[in-house]
């Protein structure tokens, strides 16, 4: 039986027009091999659809039916002028700017012991880019890793310390291709903070490689504040967590638009240790998908899985999170929980756990809940002189925060609750 395969939107066809413009200056240097064999790839099976069972629930082929144009450099006094207009989420914060997709050292600033860099400057130590991405077979990772602009690369030594924003500058009505790569040093601790800046009616797919080597500890906090109804927020964050190393990771998805948040890890060293927080709110025009896939491959690692999502006014929120154990990865003990607040009738959730275990010495289990706000808890407030919309704002909020619990800056966690606060606002109070 000969299978004839699909013809290819105006997306797709707009894809590959853009990656011939580019792949015009490849070399034969490595990455630039790299660039040419994923785009190979990815155009093989074109945008994710509903029948490739990761996207079922965020069918890109058929809400991209077309895109917009690819985005030119941004002019520096451009980027500064949306830079002043969101400062950074706490002060004392070195900013890493991309702006679209390319990096710009001029706006850029780092704490002592880290270097940033182009990540087309072989000289910026780029020789390790694209490891962790060398057999992915993610369409969103392969289109990002064909036909990124530049973005950025950063190396973090083990005497350094402080946090580091990364902003990702964004135009209005642009396709942006963003994409950085993290080395840390065995033993470094770094704090990252990760936003998406303008963007309105744009198209960004983002691609992070992040390497958390023996004993480093990374934190790291993505937060994705839809702007308007028509805008695409992709990102993927490819990591490996090695000996007795730790990541705390946090997405916080919060305002209008399609956003879909997914991780990669691959937790590769004994006792190494990855946690795994995301923050949702979709209310209104907002379809949120947050999927997580952790691979156990190491004695005694563990992980944890949370995810809060507070949904109404026709809003949608994907979880999707996937638990791999390799079969010599005993005392393995990873757990994933999700739970769902429904605002009103009209938003939707989708709870998609997955658990598969080829070691017997394990400690693994998932769990998802979703209901309602608990009226007893309404009638607690009211009784006490809350009005009745102040009081299901107030609830829901807590319900939401609580996933920020494990942020380890106090002023950080504070400016991503009042995000959270500011998004629920339209329950009145």
């Amino acid at each position: 039986m000969t299978v004839v395969a699909p013809s290819p939107t105006e997306a797709e066809r707009a894809l590959s027009q853009l990656f011939e413009r580019r792949s015009a200056s490849f070399t034969d240097a490595p990455l630039d091999m790299a660039r040419a064999s994923a785009f190979e790839r990815f155009a093989a099976g074109g945008l994710p659809h509903r029948r490739v069972e990761a996207y079922k629930y965020t069918d890109l082929k058929a809400r991209l039916r077309s895109l917009p144009p690819a985005a030119e450099e941004m002019p520096v006094a451009e980027a500064k002028a949306l830079l002043d207009a969101n400062p950074p989420l706490t002060a004392n914060t070195h900013r890493v700017v991309v702006a679209n997709g390319r990096f710009v050292p001029e706006l850029s600033s780092a704490p002592a012991g880290v270097r940033i860099g182009s990540l087309l400057d072989p000289s910026a130590g780029t020789d390790r880019v694209g490891e962790l991405v060398r057999d992915s077979d993610d369409p969103l990772t392969l289109a990002n890793a064909g036909l990124f602009e530049g973005g950025v690369v950063i190396h973090v030594d083990d005497n350094a310390a402080g946090s580091i924003e990364i902003a990702q500058v964004v135009g209005d009505g642009v396709l942006v291709m963003p994409r950085v790569a993290v080395f840390v040093a065995a033993g470094a601790t770094v704090h990252f903070v990760e936003r998406v800046l303008g963007g309105e009616s744009a198209v960004t797919n983002t691609l992070v490689e992040l390497f958390v080597p023996d004993e480093a500890h990374v934190e790291w906090i993505r937060f994705a504040e839809g702007r308007s109804a028509d805008a695409t927020s992709l990102s993927t964050l490819h990591t490996k967590v090695e000996t007795k190393a730790r990541l705390e990771h946090l997405t916080v998805s919060t305002g209008l638009g399609l956003s879909r948040a997914q991780v990669f890890a691959f937790v590769t060293g004994d006792e190494g240790q990855a946690n795994f927080r995301a923050a949702t709110v979709a209310v209104g025009e907002r379809h949120a998908d947050n999927t997580l896939v952790v691979h156990h491959d190491a004695l005694a690692s563990t992980s944890s899985e949370v995810f809060k999502s507070a949904v109404g006014h026709g809003g949608t929120a994907i979880v999707q999170g996937r638990i791999f154990v390799e079969k010599g990865a005993q005392k393995t003990d990873a757990r994933m929980m999700s739970n769902a607040l429904f605002l009103d009738e009209t938003g939707e959730v989708v709870n998609k756990p997955e658990l598969e275990i080829f070691a017997d010495d394990v400690a693994c289990g998932h769990g998802a809940t979703s209901g309602d706000l608990d009226e007893d808890m309404v009638f607690y407030l009211r009784a006490r002189g809350v009005p009745e919309a102040t009081a299901r704002r107030l609830l829901a909020e807590a319900f939401v925060i609580e996933a920020l619990d494990r942020v380890e800056d106090e002023a950080i966690q504070e400016a991503l609750a009042e995000r959270i606060r500011a998004a629920l606002a339209t329950m009145g109070g």
